[in-house]
């Protein structure tokens, strides 16, 4: 891990806290990163989702699949 040093922005911290409920700065910090860099898979799992996937998982052979 680095320590680095950076201006933030006050307002966007305290906002930032109280979407991700955290109370620190380091905290909140790495739970906005963890939340940044999961937001492409979210996006599949909303994508598929949204196209029937959830459907597909009816078959016990296709739930299988999804679990290898």
């Amino acid at each position: 891990m680095t320590k680095r040093l950076i201006d933030i922005d006050d307002e966007l911290l305290a906002a930032a806290q109280r979407e991700l409920e955290t109370t620190g700065i380091a905290d909140t910090v790495r739970s906005a990163l963890r939340f940044a860099s999961t937001r492409s898979a979210r996006v599949r799992q909303a994508d598929w989702l949204a196209s029937g996937g959830l459907a597909s998982l009816a078959e016990k052979r296709d739930r299988d699949e999804v679990w290898r």
